[in-house]
């Protein structure tokens, strides 16, 4: 997979690991089903008995060790957080199907990882003392920096419906 985001494959790196997401949930007799291209605020809609969830996916492959969002023009990184039934699962996509890695994180706390990795990189200066750009709209949860953070998220599907 080496370079495949860079010779423009990331629309496919992303739609797979929706796709792989869906049939996880399928898997576990959750209804799940990939919205439709484009919706604002959830790639999957779920459900269990009467229970409604809103999911959202984020796929990097395993040459990245970073997960990227970019920040919309109102400030925000994701629109509509929910305060329950709304998850970020991120999907570690790897060569092997074997090795998929899946993260079922409440998306208010990728979101509070997000302003903190970003908050602690604005103050951090750069190359040759130089001060970073506080506007940079580029988002990033690296897996090795937020690997403990991580941790208890991993394969832990049953979050979802508590």
């Amino acid at each position: 997979m080496e370079g495949r985001i860079k010779a423009g494959q990331g629309s496919l790196i992303g739609n797979s690991g929706e796709h792989y997401v869906v049939a996880e949930l399928l898997k576990r007799g959750i209804v799940a089903a990939l919205a439709p291209r484009n919706t604002p605020s959830v790639d999957i809609l779920a459900s269990k008995g009467t229970q409604m969830v809103r999911v959202r996916v984020k796929t990097k492959s395993e040459e990245y060790d970073d997960w990227q969002w970019v920040v919309k023009q109102d400030g925000t990184i994701f629109r509509d957080i929910g305060k329950t039934a709304d998850f970020t699962i991120l999907v570690n996509l790897t060569e092997k199907t074997k090795n998929l890695q899946f993260y079922i994180v409440p998306t208010a706390q990728v979101d509070t990882w997000l302003r903190e990795d970003h908050d602690r990189w604005v103050k951090t200066p750069g190359r040759g003392g130089r001060r970073h750009d506080s506007t940079n709209t580029k988002r990033h949860l690296n897996i090795n920096k937020r690997g403990e953070d991580l941790k208890p998220f991993l394969d832990k599907w049953g979050i979802v419906w508590k």
